[in-house]
């Protein structure tokens, strides 16, 4: 099972829009077949850097990073690791050509990190940040900000990490208490986060509180600024972020989790004051699509893991992998890892083309490329865009990241025994996998967020599309289950509505209402590549003949249920405590 497998040929070769992104992105005329021919060139490369970083990853799972008088020193495979990636330059992926980044299209960025996420989860954590950083920076900070530190990023001199949880705030921003103090026109930081992802890194973006409104703004997002904080200052002395332990977690062991203490760190405002909750969400949903790779990644090694040892361990004189029920346990796992990809790539599409949009629309406000009714239409478009992603983002990493949970552990039943021993490789990339249902959002965060988004409207704009999608296919067969998915489309329409009259039932079945609304977003996406490459009709049928049974079922009792369902669940908690 490649790194760059077929999947991510056909998007690239077929399923992509490269004409109107680049057209949008960069004005004037575009050799397709080259820029085609670059991207590949990349992901070649970096499908064979991690293909040797898995070598050494592998065998050192176990290896964590460690704190030294204060300073965090990596296992020599992360280090190695990111030095192999640093030398082909693949650290920072969208920084702009002009501070010396590749500035990949979002949909490439994601297949890289979904790539070395396959080879080293934890190396991924770094690498991930790294980019996510970075780019918050290219949209948010000044000029003189992004010309010092852009270039950094983008030759891999220095990493990055984003500082948002406290002892009291997790996923309750609102209860942040770092304090930004500004004296003689410099800002100070002073307070404490815990569980930062690579926390001895050089850049921070800290998400701070302003002294001048902190009484009347805390227990809210308002007031709060994200600060670019260096562990160094510019004439090389040390800043005031201080490193006081590492955490020892079940997975990622490579990667560095630290608890952070600003004294009185100088620090520089990113974007605008009091708008810093806006600029740290653009980072975290990235940092969501990011996670949505990284579970793909881990679920890939598993599974290519899991067929290997199923081909090669014979029971009764044959493979294990041709017995009937093993088929059956592989394919589901094969199904569920692609389904995840086709939301993942589906999302990551919608970011590029808004992107690209967003390009034109800055440079027609100079040159007048395009007329008024043109960037009137392409506005629209970007909002629609925009709500779709909105949507689509919680459900990738929701989905992508419970899959990668559920194929590690389906890994370890194919192995047996084997699977359980504490050596076993399958074994290592459960452990690594669960922490992706939780960070930068757990599961339940996700659908939540689906359900809100869902409650603004982001339904139609999605099923709007998709309609479209499923109404234009002529073959026979793809049609015949393109009206499936498009019925289970008008029960997820019924059943929403008489869901959302009542939100505290409606959050009680928002893992059910997202779970139905992936299902068909999917079907349509396997539908596509199935019409691009008739391989992989067998795929979009089989996921969509499970997926729409099981859908019938939970529409059915998600429009049946009531609230007393929050009363059954207080009562059978009841039994136990």
């Amino acid at each position: 099972m490649s790194y760059l497998n077929d999947a991510i040929r056909l998007y690239v070769d077929q399923l992509i829009d490269w004409e109107s992104y680049y057209r949008w992105y960069r004005g004037g005329e575009t050799d397709l077949d080259a820029e085609r021919a670059a991207l590949m060139e990349i992901l070649e490369t970096a499908a064979g850097v991690c293909a040797e970083i898995a070598e050494q990853a592998r065998p050192n799972w176990h290896e964590a990073a460690r704190l030294e008088d204060g300073e965090v020193v990596y296992p020599d495979h992360i280090r190695d690791g990111y030095a192999k990636l640093k030398e082909v330059g693949l650290v920072s992926f969208g920084v702009e050509a002009k501070y010396g980044g590749f500035e990949l299209p979002a949909v490439i960025e994601n297949i890289i990190i979904q790539m070395i996420a396959r080879a080293d989860a934890g190396l991924m954590t770094l690498i991930g940040l790294q980019a996510g950083v970075s780019e918050d920076i290219q949209i948010y900070a000044s000029d003189a900000l992004k010309d010092e530190y852009l270039p950094r990023f983008a030759s891999g001199e220095v990493m990055g990490a984003m500082d948002l949880t406290e002892p009291q705030a997790g996923s309750d921003l609102g209860a942040i208490t770092t304090r930004a103090t500004e004296r003689d026109g410099r800002v100070f930081l002073s307070g404490n986060k815990i569980f930062i992802t690579n926390g001895g890194c050089e850049v921070h973006l800290v998400l701070a509180r302003d002294d001048e409104n902190f009484d009347d703004s805390k227990g809210t997002t308002r007031g709060l600024s994200l600060y670019l904080c260096p562990r160094h200052l510019a004439d090389g002395t040390k800043n005031g972020v201080v490193v006081e332990r590492l955490e020892h977690k079940l997975g990622i062991h490579g990667s560095p989790t630290a608890s952070i203490r600003f004294d009185d760190a100088e620090a520089f405002l990113v974007g605008a004051k009091g708008n810093g909750f806006k600029a740290m969400l653009t980072l975290m949903n990235n940092a969501r699509l990011g996670v949505a790779s990284q579970g793909i990644g881990i679920a890939e090694a598993a599974l290519a893991t899991a067929v290997k040892y199923a081909s090669e361990r014979e029971q009764f004189g044959v493979p294990i992998g041709e017995q009937p029920l093993m088929k059956n346990m592989l394919s589901r796992m094969v199904i569920a890892v692609e389904g995840s990809r086709a939301l993942l790539y589906r999302a990551c599409r919608l970011v590029d083309r808004n992107r690209a949009i967003e390009r034109a629309l800055m440079r027609s406000a100079e040159t007048n490329e395009f007329s008024e009714a043109e960037r009137v239409e392409m506005e629209e478009h970007r909002q629609a865009n925009d709500t779709r992603i909105r949507l689509l983002t919680p459900l990738a990493k929701y989905m992508a990241t419970e899959t990668a949970d559920e194929i590690t552990r389906m890994a370890i039943q194919v192995h047996g025994g084997v699977g359980f021993m504490a050596e076993s490789e399958v074994g290592k990339l459960h452990m690594d996998a669960i922490i992706t249902t939780i960070y930068e959002g757990t599961s339940e965060i996700q659908v939540s967020f689906a359900l809100k988004e869902i409650g603004k409207g982001a339904l139609a704009a999605v099923f709007e599309a998709l309609e479209a999608e499923l109404a234009a296919f002529e073959e026979e067969a793809l049609r015949e289950y393109a009206d499936k998915v498009r019925q289970g489309m008008k029960l997820i329409l019924d059943a929403s509505s008489a869901l959302l009259s009542d939100f505290s039932y409606a959050l009680m079945s928002a893992r059910s209402l997202s779970e139905v609304v992936i299902s068909v977003v999917v079907g349509a996406e396997l539908l596509m590549q199935a019409k691009a490459d008739p391989k992989r009709f067998d795929l979009a049928a089989s996921w969509i003949n499970r997926r729409m049974n099981d859908l019938e079922g939970r529409t059915a009792r998600i429009k049946a249920g009531t609230l007393a369902r929050v009363d059954r669940a207080d009562k059978i908690i009841d039994l136990v405590r």
